[in-house]
């Protein structure tokens, strides 16, 4: 997780990448401190999104406990209504026919409650799979947040090691590897269809 990004030492470590670039005769290292901001601010927003992705995938896994556990309440209360039926059907054959209505309108009025528990079940148990889906997909849009912010915190520290080391085809590489960054941004911002 991301959550040891610390804008505080990017913020130090620009200032004295400016001022050494203050003194550069190179045109493309004078453009480090606005690179390293830029890449910063877009980390941070990144590692923002991605927290609330953490919270959106605990969200969508609770649901889907909670709707498991209501499909099998449902399902217990389906056997014990089948379990009913079946001892009520048993009575039948054994009772004599004085006895025989009143224990065959019971069995199937426990039979008749069966459907609608039935439903319920199957439709908790489709409302876990959809939160459980949700979830999955969650997960992947947060991963790629994370890479994200990985590139944009190698990238910074590219445009910093080129600022002290005066190697401008270091920002070249911090350029590329926050452009892939933003890519991995967009993947996560845009929700697969």
């Amino acid at each position: 997780m991301t959550a040891d990004y610390s804008p505080r030492e990017l913020l130090e470590q620009q200032h004295h990448a400016h001022e050494l670039l203050e003194r550069s005769e190179q045109q493309l290292l004078r453009l480090v401190p606005l690179l390293a901001a830029i890449l910063a601010v877009l980390a941070g927003l990144s590692s923002l999104f991605g927290g609330r992705l953490s919270e959106r995938i605990l969200t969508l896994r609770n649901e889907a406990v909670l709707h498991e556990v209501t499909a099998s309440d449902t399902w217990a209360e389906y056997q014990a209504q089948s379990l009913k039926a079946h001892i009520y059907a048993m009575g039948v054959a054994l009772a004599g026919k004085a006895k025989r209505g009143a224990l065959h309108r019971s069995e199937a009025s426990y039979r008749a409650s069966q459907a609608p528990l039935r439903t319920q079940a199957k439709a908790s148990e489709a409302q876990r799979d959809e939160a459980l889906a949700a979830s999955v997909a969650t997960e992947r849009r947060k991963a790629s947040l994370d890479v994200a912010v990985a590139l944009y915190e190698i990238a910074i520290v590219l445009t910093s090691v080129a600022a002290l080391t005066r190697r401008p085809w270091l920002i070249s590489l911090a350029l590329l590897l926050g452009a892939a960054a933003f890519i991995f941004d967009v993947r996560a911002l845009v929700p697969a269809a």
